[in-house]
């Protein structure tokens, strides 16, 4: 049992370092002559083969299910209350930093231009995307690695996973990156305690959806 144990963590550390280079790099082999809404796609899908599609498929290797990576909702709809504190927890912060230079520059990722015809139609695209982008990243950290390490190491999977959550905020406001460790460790223990991932992609989907309706309000495309 315990060599069985120690397999199966070696090989979910394996699969989570190819996964965490390639999608860094993945973006890469984009074509110079590509569009901000085909750059933003290329970009969602290398998150969702890397975070979503390798996981589901590594854990079938090793002998796991969906559900043993919180892929389960069934008996978890109590569960909401915690994620509705943490959103309404949040919203203040989210609305002082969208009234920042920097937080207006970054967003929304999807760059609108004035006098845009298909505005709408751009973002539809965008955000469908978007949101399985936003599935991939909870499965990949909340659910392949604290949950799929939880038996090994415990609630230190919660801080293991933490790590690379917080290395892929590199490259956002500073702000936006110390969120992440906060987040990274409610929203783990959270996954630790539900053994579900749902929740937190609501969450996930439903502060990205605020700050880019803030982002557009400001930039006037909204009121």
């Amino acid at each position: 049992m315990r060599d069985d144990l120690d397999r199966r963590t070696i090989v979910i550390f394996v699969a989570a370092l190819l996964s965490l280079w390639f999608a860094h790099f993945g973006l890469r082999y984009v074509p110079d002559t590509s569009t901000r809404l085909a750059e933003l796609c290329w970009w969602s899908g290398t998150q969702i083969l890397s975070y979503l599609v390798v996981p589901l498929m590594v854990i079938r290797f090793i002998g796991l299910k969906p559900s043993d990576i919180g892929w389960k909702f069934r008996g978890r709809s109590h569960h909401w209350k915690y994620y509705v504190t943490l959103f309404a927890i949040s919203i203040p912060f989210v609305i002082v930093a969208s009234n920042t230079g920097e937080f207006q520059e970054r967003y929304p990722l999807l760059e609108i231009g004035r006098g845009q015809l298909d505005i709408w139609t751009d973002l539809r695209i965008w955000w469908i995307f978007y949101i399985l982008q936003f599935v991939a990243v909870e499965t990949f950290f909340r659910g392949f690695l604290v949950l799929g390490l939880a038996k090994r190491f415990g609630h230190a999977s919660i801080f293991i996973a933490t790590i690379p959550y917080l290395m892929i905020h590199f490259t956002k406001p500073p702000a936006e990156a110390l969120a992440a460790i906060i987040g990274g460790l409610v929203m783990g223990a959270l996954a630790y305690r539900t053994k579900s991932v749902w929740w937190g992609i609501a969450l996930h989907i439903s502060v990205a959806a605020l700050m880019d309706f803030l982002s557009l309000g400001h930039k006037g495309f909204i009121w």
